[in-house]
């Protein structure tokens, strides 16, 4: 744009980059400011406004403490790195913003010239012939035109005595009829250099598919940056290295099948386990929508589920509801899915559809006729994830073996070497760091191997450490050291001076054995820059018992100390508990809030202290002080993290299973299936224990966690839970695809039209200064509800009017569109709601079943209050206690309440108590309550959580209230269980305790993670 004029180039990280916009303004020169964030710096807004004023003849431009005169030819450019940046209104009525982000089809072409200039160079180099030849023509004619009209134009009296234009018309003829001839001729042959071009195109079309893909990555991870120069450098890369066969189709097959390969492989070792699976299921699925093999409503569907409003109809009896409304919702989407309920009604197909949705891998079941043959296996999958949701995982692994192949289902394995041998003096290795996990000793091994452990500097960054740390660098470049900067998170001011470090590097200053290594934690502090620039590694710590033992074994071996103690039996075998316990408990946090009501973040260095401690106490004590080692390690080491009073009870009922006096018995084992159990008095040596670790499942028993079968579905349903709102997080904004029926402002509007006009207009209570306790609590509930109302109806029309234009689209109302798109529940609804995980439909279903039941208490108490409609469930409590200390003079303080499960449901209460208040809507998870008996049972097969009787919460003295075979149940508002502590000890999700009646011992059912819920998902 500005040819020769001398652009300067500058960053926010630059030295006095203000003193150099201050002579560009002064002098006119144009200035580009790269790689901004979101935000921009304060001093640049006199600029951006053009806050002149004239002083006699002149411009005067007020920048920082300076008057700079104004000149008119000054010219100011701003760019960014981000993918997908979003600018409030203020910052873009100050500029005009220019899209120059790579499109799909920008990328195809440009990787296309690569691929043809390697693969064909002679096609390229004349096709650049051909556009700089017919450019020069087309010059040519333009000239000869221009000359003619000159002629014309200067011509005097009449034009055709004048000899000199005659003859220059002549000789453009001539010209123009030559160059003509060879324009045609240049046009047949960009036809036949185009034509041998295209064939390459799918090579390119690849690329481009998978560089989108793994650009959005950064929308799941901030660690996840990779520039378009990384990606085109090692495409280019891969077109040399891939096999070279003889003809073209093999060429392009292998050229494809190389590119996908080397991509996922070079990618996945950047990327953290639960990532590698979506990462190859985008590819594949990107892949065949290019193909048009995925249509979008297929796509929506697959993201978004089904139509939540249609009506049930004739639903057979083994379905759910959900699993209903998504197989209706099916044959709304594809042809395919014609008659797809009636099948699942028909008695003869029945057998089919119900082995199905019982067996453990229903992907392995084949579908009845016609959809086992007519189906695509995408298509297939849909009809798996409707019936059986919390399989979808092993469906999309199914998925992507029959797309991609089975080396995209499986992760590489971590190759320090192979990242060294794609790394040069100029490219940073960056360790992305996981909880329990410490690469350095990797590091330290391949520095041996290369003979640079004693070139190699190590540094942990923290406050002050930056000039330390530069100093390193510096010296690192000049003698060919290695430099290692650990936990970069810890430096988040110091990484803007890393990012000038790395920018100002030139190579024929830096020695080509240095190398950078720098380990962070996942922050969005670290230059994006040097990440783009750089190679990421992470390194995971083991997953399943087995990994876990085997890890802990292999650091035991290390020490040469294990024979050592003056206890040798009761050592080992309480060694071997120890790493047992200490890996059931890391694994049980997958379980999610079963497992643990917050996901604690031990280390290795717990059970290293715990393993001194259990020497040093067997050593000097004449007995195993038993108790003495479970406060240590379940109090003190390990409990020392645990902030969740609940979780404290359950570390303590786990470590009881492992430091007992019955470790020592031969016959005693770990779980019910005796798979797990200590190792035998002959079979102490640690090759042996090792063998026996070996010989263990690889796939881990619930009930050696302490868990029921059924939590195994919990894991599954969380891990589809988190897979599919990491999914969600790198769609596009706006995806209206061909086709489809309604865009997505038609269905939004929809959605906000139809709960706006369900929603009741807010209650009205009369005021009773003489109300007690429940009534003054009921009033202050009605407030809550009340708000919400008010601020769902106004945000409601203002959505509304923002989509027809009539008001601004605010970033608010933005993220609502979008959560309404995505079936969740507006942010601005969940800051004034009451604590819900449900989505958008069933959450609106939810809150007109509240306030019906509010409006019904406005008239007159119930019968039993439905708990789970309350804001604050705790203050129900307190207020029923109140009540009763009111009426029988006793202090609050020494009441709490006898839980009496009753024998009936909701809908046949007859008596309402005279003291305390019967309560229902409350869910048990973990275990079920037998009605009949009135006791705690196991659950049974698949049922998670099951309905609870009605509760009389009878008010008791404390003094004389018993527990004894009892279980003290928790009570929580939402499934998470886990909230913030608040001032009573307790999470602000914990309602209160509950003594359910109980034939087993306590710690079985805390093992197993029972609790009472108010409220379920859906």
């Amino acid at each position: 744009v500005h040819g020769d004029s001398n652009i300067t180039v500058i960053k926010l990280t630059t030295p006095n980059f203000l003193r150099i916009l201050e002579n560009a303004i002064r002098y006119g020169t144009p200035v580009l400011l790269e790689n901004i964030e979101e935000t921009l710096d304060p001093s640049l807004e006199p600029i951006l406004l053009k806050q002149t004023v004239k002083r006699g003849a002149q411009l005067i431009l007020r920048l920082g403490d300076q008057d700079v005169p104004f000149n008119q030819d000054f010219k100011f450019y701003i760019t960014t790195k981000l993918p997908n940046p979003h600018y409030l209104p203020e910052i873009s009525i100050k500029v005009t913003i220019i899209n120059f982000t790579v499109t799909l089809q920008g990328l195809e072409d440009q990787l296309l010239i690569e691929v043809v200039r390697y693969e064909r160079e002679e096609l390229e180099i004349e096709k650049d012939r051909l556009i700089v030849q017919i450019s020069e023509d087309n010059k040519t004619l333009q000239d000869l035109e221009d000359k003619i009209l000159k002629k014309i134009y200067e011509a005097a009296g009449n034009i055709l005595n004048d000899e000199e234009l005659i003859e220059t018309l002549e000789a453009s003829k001539i010209t123009s009829k030559m160059i003509n001839e060879r324009m045609e001729q240049s046009k047949t042959t960009a036809e036949r250099i185009n034509k041998a071009r295209e064939q390459y195109r799918v090579v390119a079309k690849r690329g481009s598919i998978i560089y989108f893909v793994i650009a959005d990555l950064a929308l799941i991870d901030p660690m996840y940056q990779y520039s378009l120069d990384y990606f085109i450098r090692l495409f280019k890369r891969r077109l040399d290295l891939s096999k070279k066969p003889e003809t073209v189709e093999e060429r392009l097959a292998t050229l494809i099948d190389d590119v996908t390969k080397s991509f996922y492989m070079n990618i996945c070792r950047g990327l953290f386990e639960k990532d590698k699976l979506l990462y190859s299921f985008t590819i594949a699925s990107k892949i065949l929508m290019e193909r048009g093999e995925i249509s979008g409503k297929e796509w929506g569907f697959f993201l978004r589920g089904g139509d939540s409003s249609k009506d049930l109809g004739n639903m057979p009896e083994y379905l759910n509801a959900k699993a209903w409304i998504n197989i209706l919702s099916l044959s709304d989407i594809h042809t395919h899915y014609t008659g797809l309920s009636e099948s699942l009604l028909n008695n003869a197909d029945q057998v089919l559809w119900k082995e199905l949705l019982e067996d453990n891998n229903p992907r392995d079941i084949e579908l009845p006729l016609p959809y086992k043959r007519i189906c695509t296996e995408f298509q297939k999958m849909l009809i798996y994830m409707s019936l059986r949701p919390e399989k979808l995982v092993s469906c999309i692994q199914n998925f992507v073996k029959g797309a991609l192949g089975q080396e995209f289902i499986e992760s590489p394995p971590f190759d320090l070497q192979g990242a060294f041998n794609d790394s040069s003096s100029l490219v940073p290795i960056i360790f992305v760091l996981s909880p329990g996990a410490d690469p350095i000793s990797y590091l330290q091994n391949l520095a041996s191997e290369k003979e640079m452990d004693s070139r190699m500097k190590m540094l942990s960054l923290g406050q002050g450490q930056g000039v330390i740390a530069e100093e390193m660098i510096k010296a690192g470049r000049r003698n060919g050291e290695w430099v290692c900067l650990q936990n970069c998170h810890l430096a988040a001011t110091w990484m803007t001076e890393l990012e000038r470090i790395q920018e100002y590097q030139v190579e024929d200053d830096t020695h080509p054995e240095f190398r950078l290594w720098l380990t962070s934690m996942p922050t969005n502090k670290f230059p994006v820059p040097v990440l783009q620039s750089g190679i990421k590694l992470t390194n995971e710590p083991p997953k399943g018992l087995k990994a876990n033992l085997l890890r802990t074994y292999q650091d035991v071996a290390q020490e040469r100390n294990y024979d050592e103690c003056l206890k040798p039996l009761e050592f080992k075998k309480l060694l071997f508990s120890l790493a047992f316990f200490h890996a059931v408990i890391l694994e049980r946090r997958k379980f999610g809030a079963i497992g643990w009501n917050i996901q604690y973040e031990w280390m290795n260095s717990d059970l290293i202290v715990c393993i001194r401690q259990l020497r040093m106490l067997l050593d000097e004590q004449p007995e195993v002080p038993y108790i003495a080692l479970n406060v240590l390690v379940a109090e003190i080491n390990y409990g020392g993290r645990v902030t969740d009073d609940k979780d404290v009870r359950l570390i303590k009922a786990l470590l009881g299973k492992y430091f007992t006096p019955k470790v020592l018995d031969s016959k005693y084992t770990f779980s019910q299936s005796g798979l797990y159990k200590p190792p035998a008095q002959d079979a102490l040596q640690l090759e042996r224990i090792v063998e026996q670790i070996k010989g263990q499942p690889l796939e881990d028993d619930p009930d050696v966690f302490g868990l029921h079968q059924n939590a195994n579905v919990t894991f599954q349903q969380k891990t589809v839970r988190e897979f599919m709102e990491t999914l969600l997080l790198i769609q596009p904004r706006i995806s209206s695809t061909a086709g489809d029926a309604k865009s997505p402002e038609d269905i939004v509007k929809e959605m906000a039209r139809e709960i706006e006009s369900k929603l009741i207009k807010p209650l009205q209570v009369k005021i009773d200064v003489k109300a007690d306790s429940l009534r003054i609590f009921r009033d202050q509930e009605i407030d809550r509800f009340n708000d919400l109302i008010v601020v769902m109806r106004k945000s409601l029309l203002d959505l509304m009017a923002a989509i027809d234009g009539t008001v601004v689209m605010s970033a608010q109302l933005e993220s609502m569109f979008y959560s309404f798109l995505n079936k969740k529940v507006p942010e601005i609804w969940v800051e004034v709601a009451y604590p819900s995980l449900k989505p958008l439909g069933s959450w609106v279903e939810d809150l007109y079943t509240r306030l019906n039941f509010m409006s019904g208490w406005v008239k007159s108490p119930p019968k039993s209050y439905w708990l789970s409609a309350l804001f604050f469930p705790q203050g129900f409590m307190t207020a029923t206690l109140q009540t009763y200390a009111r009426k029988t003079e006793i202090a609050i303080d020494t009441l709490q309440f006898q839980c009496v499960v009753q024998k009936f449901d909701k809908n046949n209460v007859e008596v309402v108590p005279t003291d305390g208040v019967n309560i229902h809507g409350l869910f048990i998870q973990g275990c079920r309550w037998n009605w009949e008996e009135g006791v705690l049972q196991e659950s049974e097969k698949n049922m998670l959580f099951e309905e609870m009787p009605v509760i009389w919460l009878k008010p008791v003295a404390i003094a004389e209230y018993s527990d004894v075979g009892c279980y003290n149940c928790p009570l929580y508002k939402t499934s998470e269980r886990k909230g913030t502590l608040s001032t009573t000890g307790h999470s602000t999700n914990f309602v209160l305790y509950l003594d359910l009646k109980s034939n087993d011992d306590p710690d079985h059912w805390i093992r197993r993670g029972v609790a009472l819920l108010c409220q379920l998902d859906d």
